[in-house]
């Protein structure tokens, strides 16, 4: 029983951090992941040693769990989207700053070819 409540409080640290916003500072948002992957190992390491549950309030206590454990999927992919979408528009301005500093690199918009010999 007292794997199976070590596991509940862990995986509630997890849900109440992942109930914070997520950070749009860089730092701030590295600190946070940080801990996500911290707790996320913690809760790992439980569960190797967890066994299952054989009274009714330890089955409670695991349903409870399943139901946490659900909303923290949902709230970890819903935190990747937003790191997928930074990550995109990163390359976009990185992409934007290329064609800004060379326009003749790459194919041209309008299909004109450009001869650059001399």
């Amino acid at each position: 029983m007292t794997n199976l409540r070590e596991l509940y409080a862990s995986t509630r640290a997890l849900y109440d951090h992942l109930l914070e916003d997520f950070p749009k500072e860089d730092e701030k948002r590295d600190n946070y992941i940080e801990k996500v992957n911290q707790l996320l190992d913690q809760r790992e390491q439980l569960m190797t040693s967890l066994q299952p549950p054989s009274t009714s309030g330890e089955k409670k206590v695991a349903q409870e769990i399943f139901r946490l454990n659900k909303e923290i999927q949902e709230k970890l992919k819903t935190n990747q989207q937003r790191i997928q979408t930074d990550i995109n528009q990163l390359n976009q301005k990185k992409n934007t700053g290329r064609r800004y500093e060379n326009p003749y690199d790459g194919p041209t918009p309008d299909g004109v070819f450009f001869d650059s010999k001399k």
